[in-house]
């Protein structure tokens, strides 16, 4: 099933502080942020997810990922991937009781995604996709916030997504097959890429947001055993 998936991006910085919503409509299940335990009992008691943890600094091994960049007509197809967290903290717990909704959001200093195998698909007129393997290395920053309608593993597929960017130009490498090509096609595309970063960080937190979420979640506070690519059409 599809995240909905929404994206606001912005180019300050943010300070982050205690999670200062309140009022007769909020309800918060945990007295602290910083209580993962109470915040993994939340999502347990749904029955359907097992409490895990884990450590920031520590490399988490997924399959795969998919993420899409329409500026360059490009899609970037991942396997092997590893992800790493830094300074990651939540930010936000609450239930909103209007619409009886779990408001939840993390902040990263770094959201590190590399793959060995990042195979990427440029898309061409009459013909069929371009495709050229090399390795990929990302590291973005921001805030994660996500709207669930329920903490069972229907109310998680079904949960919405938003990435506040808060680094317009993060670290992106890819290696020589695709930065050096002597290829018109791969070459004009990787151009394309480095004259507008910001846009193009902006397409690729449209899938990478939702799974850094998942990839949190599951690995972090509880898991699910959802897989989450950023695939589009699964």
């Amino acid at each position: 099933m599809k995240s909905q998936i929404f994206f606001l991006f912005f180019l300050a910085d943010i300070c982050y502080g205690k999670d200062t919503y309140s009022g007769e409509n909020i309800s918060h299940p945990c007295d602290s942020l910083e209580d993962l335990d109470c915040i993994r009992d939340y999502f347990a008691n749904s029955g359907q997810c097992t409490k895990i943890s884990h450590k920031d600094g520590e490399v988490i091994e997924k399959d795969k990922n998919v993420a899409y960049m329409p500026l360059i007509n490009a899609t970037l197809y991942s396997s092997e991937v590893g992800c790493i967290f830094y300074g990651s903290s939540i930010t936000a717990f609450y239930i909103d009781k209007d619409s009886n909704e779990l408001v939840m959001s993390i902040n990263f200093e770094g959201m590190n995604i590399f793959s060995p195998h990042g195979s990427l698909h440029i898309s061409q007129r009459r013909k069929k996709p371009l495709v050229v393997e090399d390795t990929v290395n990302a590291t973005y920053s921001g805030e994660l916030t996500a709207i669930i309608p329920s903490t069972g593993l229907d109310g998680i597929k079904a949960a919405s997504v938003s990435s506040y960017n808060t680094n317009a130009y993060p670290t992106i490498a890819v290696g020589p097959k695709i930065s050096q090509s002597s290829d018109p096609v791969v070459s004009k595309t990787f151009e394309a890429l480095l004259a507008d970063v910001p846009t193009i960080v902006q397409e690729l937190l449209l899938s990478k947001g939702p799974y850094f979420f998942y990839v949190f979640l599951q690995n972090y506070i509880c898991d699910y055993g959802y897989e989450f690519t950023g695939k589009i059409f699964q």
